[in-house]
């Protein structure tokens, strides 16, 4: 029964991948990796706890590379910039959802995970990326002192936006742009989400919005 856990986690990820997690009733996970129920129960516990190995599977390594980026640029002897924060965060996805059937579904459980939220996969979320996230906001504000909380966190939130975007549609970008987005080149796609990205934490302060002041009004 040596691989029975890993059976059940290939079928479970294929099926969240191309229908969604909700979607997807258990018994037919059971199928698709041909086991039991009493399978399911034994490796897992629940559906929720399935649910949460199958995405633990495929983000903790990826977040565990991030941090280990982010330790090499904080061990170095100077100040890391915006743009080399941001491609320790960005790099590993694109990297391992490249060029291969694993790639492409990887990219569909990322937008999965980021697009659905039932009750139980929020905290599986919250869960999956605080760790990262923490390190992610704490060197952007080592960077960035002078930009202010309320700023710093819709800025981060719409870069990382950014970054699901392109990762999820890269097949769509390439496509609509008639191969001018060239989302095969990794490299490329790397560096120009990049730069969006750290244009859009790096922007001035927008001045606040005067009021219109009519004639004879």
């Amino acid at each position: 029964m040596g691989g029975t856990k890993e059976q059940i986690l290939d079928a479970a990820e294929a099926l969240f991948s191309e229908h969604g997690v909700e979607a997807v009733p258990l018994r037919r996970i059971i199928a698709e990796a041909g086991v039991n129920q009493a399978a399911i129960h034994y490796h897992f516990g629940s559906r929720e706890a399935l649910v949460k190995a199958v995405f633990a599977r495929r983000f903790d390594p990826l977040n565990r590379e991030r941090i280990v980026r982010l330790d090499e640029l904080e061990s170095a002897l100077r100040e890391p910039t915006v743009e080399e924060i941001l491609y320790a965060v960005v790099a590993p996805a694109f990297h391992i959802s490249q060029g291969t059937a694993s790639g492409r579904q990887f990219r569909r459980l990322a937008g999965r995970l980021l697009t659905e939220r039932p009750g139980y996969l929020g905290p599986i979320f919250n869960e999956l990326f605080r760790d990262v996230e923490q390190r992610i906001d704490a060197a952007i504000r080592r960077v960035l002192p002078d930009l202010a909380e309320t700023d710093r966190a819709w800025r981060k939130h719409m870069a990382i936006g950014s970054m699901v975007y392109v990762l999820r549609e890269q097949e769509w970008i390439r496509e609509s742009t008639g191969g001018v987005c060239d989302t095969g080149d990794v490299e490329c796609t790397i560096r120009h989400l990049v730069a969006f990205m750290a244009a859009g934490l790096k922007a001035p302060l927008a001045s606040p919005t005067k009021p219109v002041i009519r004639a004879g009004g």
